[in-house]
């Protein structure tokens, strides 16, 4: 490696992604791969040695989320960039990693070109906040979820709650994510199926998209 190489640190619960992304990292040059955590946890323990420039990020995983751990960078190590990395491709989770400090957001699904194309902006002081190509919405859909909640007369919780069914969370990751119990999540989830007049999840879900709510 030379010197001018772009440090980057990886935090991933799925070992096979962080294998396959140091591969990659390797063929590619230019970059040196300075480390990989499985937790945030760990993380946080080893960027302080390690001093990347840019870490890839994952939003889940053990002992401490992705999102807490972008809290704890922003404060901690506010001179290192964060990419996150998500199976989420919803604008809420790319809103909320925004404002808890990371530069870029990509979907692990997506192209190498649009990992080294976010790797690229951020490294250099800017941002890369798209989906498909699209840039993060703006405060339209805000309005939109307003008007969403006054027609069905659901309230902003329960909006969240939706969000994240349609994001294949489980009621135990709502409830971790949330910082309620299962069962407040289970209220609402049927309040949110009555005042919706659907029977199941999947009727959620499908309302959700027909109505452009995610």
């Amino acid at each position: 490696m030379t010197p001018d190489s772009l440090k980057i640190y990886l935090a991933d619960d799925h070992q096979i992604l962080l294998d396959g992304l140091i591969s990659f990292f390797k063929e590619i040059g230019g970059i040196e791969v300075v480390g990989s955590a499985n937790d945030g946890s760990t993380l946080l323990r080893d960027v302080y040695k390690k001093q990347p420039d840019i870490i890839l990020l994952d939003l889940n995983m053990p002992k401490l989320d992705g999102m807490k751990t972008l809290e704890r960078l922003r404060k901690e190590y506010p001179q290192i960039k964060v990419i996150v990395l998500s199976n989420y491709h919803q604008s809420q989770f790319i809103k909320e990693a925004r404002d808890h400090g990371a530069g870029g957001y990509v979907l692990k699904n997506g192209s190498k070109k649009e990992l080294l194309d976010a790797i690229d902006a951020v490294k250099n002081g800017g941002q890369y906040l798209k989906i498909d190509g699209h840039s993060l919405p703006d405060e339209a859909e805000s309005l939109f979820a307003d008007d969403f909640i006054r027609r069905y007369q659901l309230t902003k919780r329960e909006i969240e709650i939706i969000k994240l069914v349609c994001a294949e969370m489980s009621t135990r990751q709502i409830s971790e994510k949330l910082f309620v119990s299962e069962y407040t999540v289970n209220t609402h989830r049927k309040n949110i199926l009555r005042k919706l007049n659907v029977k199941n999840s999947v009727g959620m879900i499908n309302f959700a998209r027909e109505n452009g709510l995610v």
